[in-house]
């Protein structure tokens, strides 16, 4: 005798399944943008602390941006101060994988 199994509602278990697989990608993206900003903090050189308190964390849906807005800060990642080797932004982003096109990039 044949065996038949039927599934009703599968298209409602799939994007429940989903939205699941959302929320936890966002809590890990999350997560991890708040790791590379704290390094990214730690990691930048201090005189009047400006630019290593202005590391800013933005969230969106499968992205974290990571950012500092301090107009010298890509003097201070070209190794301007004897506080931190040159590209030191590089080096932290690149604790936290492969790159995928420009790890940093300059907006004006």
């Amino acid at each position: 005798m044949p065996l038949k199994i039927q599934v009703k509602n599968i298209d409602k278990e799939i994007k429940s399944i989903k939205k699941e697989r959302d929320k936890i990608t966002q809590k890990e993206i999350t997560k991890v943008g708040l790791q590379m900003r704290s390094q990214l903090s730690a990691a930048t050189p201090v005189d009047t602390g400006l630019a290593r308190d202005s590391w800013t964390l933005t969230i969106l849906p499968g992205t974290a941006i990571v950012r500092n807005n301090v107009p010298y800060i890509d003097k201070l990642n070209q190794g301007s101060s004897k506080q931190a080797p040159s590209f030191f932004v590089e080096t932290v982003a690149l604790r936290f994988g492969k790159p995928v096109g420009v790890i940093v990039t300059k907006t004006p």
